[in-house]
Formats: C-alpha cells, sequence, structure tokens
C-alpha cells in the first residue's frame, strides 16, 4: 500500500526486499541505466543494500577510483557507487558524495539502517520512529499509510505553514512523523 500511494514517483518500476525486520521498497523512474537499474543496487556479495532517489553528478569518478580499487559493478546506474562506497568507508560515504538524493542503506552484516539527505536538500525524506519501529518514505502519504500508526496535527505547523510557506524540518503536518533536515543522515 505503500508504494501504490507513490506510483507517480516512479511509473517505469516497482520493487521490494526483506531481510529479517528490514523492509524496503522502491518506485522508480528510469533515468540512468533504464534496463538495468532496478532498486535495491547492491555491493559485490550483497551485503550492503542500497535504495535511492537523486542524482549523484560525481559517480563516474567515483566509480573509476572503486573500479582501480577492485569493486566490480553490476549496473551503469549512478547509485551503484553509494553501495560500493559505503562498504569502503562505512557513514562517510556522504562526505564524498556530490548530488541530490535521499538515500536509505542497509548493513546487512551490521543490522543497521542508515538513511541520508543531501546538503541542499533536494530530496525529501521523512520518517516514524515509535522506538521500537522505524518507517521511512519519500512522501508523508506513503505513512500515512501505514494501519499500525495513529497521527495528531502538528498544530504549530498550522501556524508556521502560512507565515514561512513551509513547515520548518524536522517538523512536519503531524507530530509523529518527522523530516530528516537536509544535510544530515541518521
Amino acid at each position: 500500500m505503500m508504494l501504490d500511494s507513490i506510483y507517480h514517483r516512479g511509473p517505469d518500476d516497482c520493487s521490494s526486499y526483506l531481510d529479517g525486520a528490514f523492509i524496503g521498497g522502491m518506485r522508480r523512474l528510469s533515468i540512468n541505466d533504464i534496463d538495468g537499474g532496478a532498486q535495491p543496487l547492491f555491493n559485490h556479495d550483497k551485503s550492503v543494500v542500497v535504495f535511492y532517489n537523486g542524482e549523484i553528478y560525481n559517480s563516474e569518478i567515483l566509480r573509476q577510483k572503486l573500479k582501480s580499487k577492485g569493486k566490480i559493478f553490476n549496473t551503469n546506474t549512478d547509485g551503484e557507487v553509494i553501495a560500493h562506497l559505503y562498504e569502503d568507508v562505512g557513514e562517510s560515504v556522504f562526505e564524498y558524495l556530490d548530488g541530490m538524493f535521499a538515500v536509505a542503506i542497509w548493513d546487512k552484516k551490521n543490522k543497521a539502517l542508515v538513511l541520508a539527505r543531501d546538503i541542499p536538500g533536494e530530496k525529501p525524506l521523512y520518517y516514524i520512529n515509535s522506538g521500537d519501529k522505524l518507517a521511512f518514505a519519500s512522501e508523508i502519504k506513503a505513512l500515512e499509510k501505514i494501519s499500525s500508526f495513529s497521527f495528531t496535527l502538528n498544530r504549530q505547523s498550522i501556524w508556521d505553514y502560512p507565515t514561512f510557506l513551509w513547515i520548518p524540518e524536522p517538523s512536519t503536518v503531524y507530530n509523529e512523523i518527522e523530516a530528516l533536515p537536509r544535510g544530515h543522515y541518521m
């Protein structure tokens, strides 16, 4: 249901991935590597799983550097560099990326999830952290589809929106949903 609610974000492909407690899904608009760039994207042994929205402007430079270290790429999509780079440098990966992006990295070996947004904040990323569950999406309406959560209106956002013409991050229209601030990762 979450993926159905964001069909317009990517009508070309729809995929999901399950690993224990982690479930990820993606709607894709095919721009780079139209035939081979389906997500999720992986490193060589599939221990790093990447769901990604955006464009990495320096992906070719990063790809060449990673290839010189022996990394083997399976696609021509720019997002695959994220998986291989994360394998090399961990959470420092974002220091190397020049582009606009929202990304989710599932580290299978460490059972760790990393969510990140680009510095300009061009790509949105929203999440709910209820303590025992974490859900994330590129649009609030996808999170609204999760039946195990109930939402209350963030009354401050009613004042903020007409004042600023947007709701300052990390706040959203709901108290339970936060926006990952631009240039941040968690």
